[in-house]
């Protein structure tokens, strides 16, 4: 394998298929592999959630085709974006997962220039909140593949962007002092009572697909 496959995932809103795209673009060597996109070509679903506001994707004809399509031929470089990692099975596949964060009043803003609805967006910050994208991936795969990235500006991006390129170049003699830019405090260390009183329009959170 000449290259790592890596995943990057994160709630809606947070900044994954940019980043996805401008890495391909630096490194060409790299595949962008879109799940939403694929799901929607291949008509990968299983019903419409009227709740949730989305489609439902049938994980198991996803897992299909990306096995036939990419990890049964040993493809290497592959950067896949989805909001959740566990949409891949961990069977050796995946060396590198990257979840960005945002913080609740840029995510808040970000999603209201997607129209989102005022429900669509309480349920995605909720689900920020509660950090449900990094849970899963870490009850998903090895924690020590799993990385946490701030992405709430441009200076972040950059940051981000730089660091996957160096990490991707040089694996898999990755510098373990090496470290990840740090997620915000108010993803990180604050509490999810204090997240959810400074978060407008936020109800009970639960665990969901959202896209």
């Amino acid at each position: 394998m000449d290259r790592p496959n890596i995943i990057i995932c994160g709630t809606p809103g947070v900044g994954k298929s940019r980043l996805c795209q401008d890495l391909c673009q630096k490194c060409p060597e790299l595949r962008y592999i879109n799940i939403n996109d694929i799901a929607q070509e291949k008509s990968l679903y299983i019903e419409y959630d009227d709740d949730n506001e989305c489609q439902v994707l049938d994980d198991e004809r996803v897992q299909d085709f990306l096995e036939e399509k990419y990890f049964r031929l040993k493809e290497s470089g592959l950067v896949i974006d989805y909001h959740s990692a566990e949409i891949i099975p961990d069977d050796g596949q995946i060396q590198g997962i990257f979840v960005l964060r945002t913080d609740n009043d840029v995510l808040y803003y970000r999603l209201q220039q997607r129209n989102y609805s005022t429900k669509k967006i309480d349920q995605n910050i909720q689900s920020e909140i509660f950090q449900v994208c990094l849970d899963e991936a870490n009850e998903s795969f090895d924690q020590n593949i799993v990385h946490e990235l701030r992405n709430n500006d441009e200076k972040d991006y950059q940051r981000n962007l730089e660091y996957l390129i160096n990490w991707i170049q040089n694996w898999p003699s990755i510098n373990t002092n090496d470290k990840p830019p740090q997620v915000s405090q108010s993803n990180g260390d604050e509490s999810s009572d204090t997240a959810m009183k400074k978060s407008p329009n936020l109800s009970n959170a639960k665990r969901q697909k959202t896209s």
